[in-house]
């Protein structure tokens, strides 16, 4: 990632390549799509269902409370209650090795169902 001028993108257009063999013309991914008065990061229309995904780097212990308040008020403008929070660690792995880097989990937060990836 450190070929990135903008930081953000890199993780993202990873994600975005990634995800569009997964869906491999069966849907959509849409980037910064407008939501109210932000936009989500990605959007994946896919089988009939539709994911919200809000991408973060992981800089700080906030950065993780700041993405589920984020997605929340993405998915409350959506009428949606289930969101995706992507946290991507910026410290190389040398410090935080994969094995223990890579997480997942299903929370409630605000009433909404968000399912936290950390890597």
């Amino acid at each position: 990632m450190e070929r990135f001028d903008y930081k953000e993108a890199g993780h993202g257009l990873l994600l975005m390549a990634f995800l569009q063999r997964v869906i491999n013309g069966g849907g959509r991914i849409d980037r910064e799509m407008a939501v109210g008065r932000g936009r989500t990061d990605l959007t994946i229309e896919f089988a009939g269902d539709t994911f919200v995904l809000e991408l973060k780097l992981k800089r700080d212990s906030d950065s993780k409370e700041d993405g589920l308040d984020q997605i929340s008020r993405y998915l409350d403008t959506l009428g949606m209650t289930k969101g995706y929070l992507i946290l991507f660690e910026i410290k190389p792995s040398s410090i935080i090795p994969w094995e223990t880097r890579v997480k997942w989990e299903d929370i409630s937060h605000q009433n909404k169902n968000i399912t936290i990836v950390e890597m």
